[in-house]
């Protein structure tokens, strides 16, 4: 008798059964969110299962998965299938672990410790719907989660498919307001982005856009399209002129700057901030920095505090005096005079 359970899924009970599964009668799922854009872009809207089972073996992640299964002697965690009215078993989730199955017994031949798989088996009752609220409960509210992208991607299809609200996705994903919108946003981005540069590779480089949407004067200009903002945007991630989020970070200085920007357009992130250190010497500079700060301070000083000065509160006056020998050593020592 097969060992049976249920979960509570949008106000509903929905039973699965509990049971080991032969791994070559298991379909790896083609809209994997890690994989469907890869796998549209290769090979069209029918990919084959060698298709679905070499793009997932293609990313590192799956490889170090494999070897932690083969260490531990086979699958452990169940991955979660449900079996279609024609009796096709398709994997919802654990594609990754299903994948790193079938390629250690391909590599294995007569070792069956990979031959079946623990699973949670639904029916052919469970929506796309349910598995859409399934998968987002598992890898975006949960801390296994999948990379940035595909959280984004389900996000987005759960608001703008499933219809979900943003009430919903707050209190069903644990993400704040904030944090949906940034996602909604950046991946909306990044599809108009892949839709111009339509490499596969270019979904490794969406923290850029999530980065983007999460600077208030940034996101501004992209959704408003302020000095063709966009397209500018754009080539600077394709050309890799941007390749890390702390860039986008700085890239607001940058901008209201046109030498800065010529060199970020032409030359890249580095040549950009070269040019503002050489009109401004705080830009990278954690000295300087602080002695602007100083100067602001000391021109700005409260009359009490200068009284206090005045009354000869020893230990401001102290104060004072270092910052007056720690000026004149450094300009000594860099043969400047003051």
């Amino acid at each position: 008798m097969a060992i049976t359970d249920s979960i509570t899924l949008q106000g509903k009970q929905v039973p699965y059964e509990i049971a080991r599964i032969d791994v070559d009668d298991l379909v790896l799922d083609p809209k994997n969110p890690r994989i469907d854009y890869l796998l549209g872009h290769r090979f069209g809207p029918n990919p084959s299962q060698d298709d679905v089972l070499e793009a997932l073996w293609e990313k590192d992640q799956v490889k170090a998965l494999a070897a932690s299964i083969e260490a531990n002697g086979g699958v452990r965690e169940h991955v979660i299938v449900q079996r279609l009215s024609d009796g096709t078993m398709v994997v919802r989730e654990g594609n990754c672990r299903t994948a790193s199955s079938k390629k250690l017994k391909l590599q294995n031949p007569g070792d069956n410790r990979y031959d079946r798989i623990p699973a949670k088996i639904f029916d052919a009752n469970l929506s796309e719907d349910d598995v859409a609220v399934m998968m987002a409960n598992e890898h975006v509210a949960k801390k296994i989660s999948w990379d940035p992208y595909s959280q984004a991607k389900s996000i987005h299809e759960l608001h703008n498919i499933s219809g979900k609200t943003y009430d919903w996705l707050v209190n069903n994903l644990r993400l704040s307001r904030s944090k949906v919108s940034e996602f909604l946003s950046a991946y909306e981005a990044m599809t108009s982005f892949l839709q111009v540069h339509s490499d596969p590779q270019f979904i490794n480089r969406f923290s850029l856009f999530h980065e983007m949407m999460r600077k208030k004067g940034l996101k501004s200009r992209y959704d408003e399209d302020i000095d063709g903002f966009r397209e500018k945007f754009f080539n600077w991630v394709a050309k890799k002129r941007l390749h890390e989020p702390g860039q986008v970070r700085r890239l607001e200085s940058i901008i209201l700057d046109a030498d800065a920007e010529e060199a970020l357009s032409t030359t890249g992130f580095a040549a950009a901030e070269a040019v503002l250190s050489a009109k401004d010497p705080t830009i990278g500079s954690d000295l300087f920095t602080n002695i602007k700060r100083a100067t602001e301070a000391l021109k700005n000083a409260p009359m009490t505090e200068v009284r206090e000065l005045q009354a000869g509160d020893p230990q401001k006056v102290i104060l004072l005096r270092n910052l007056s020998r720690a000026l004149e050593d450094i300009a000594t020592m860099a043969g400047v005079k003051l």
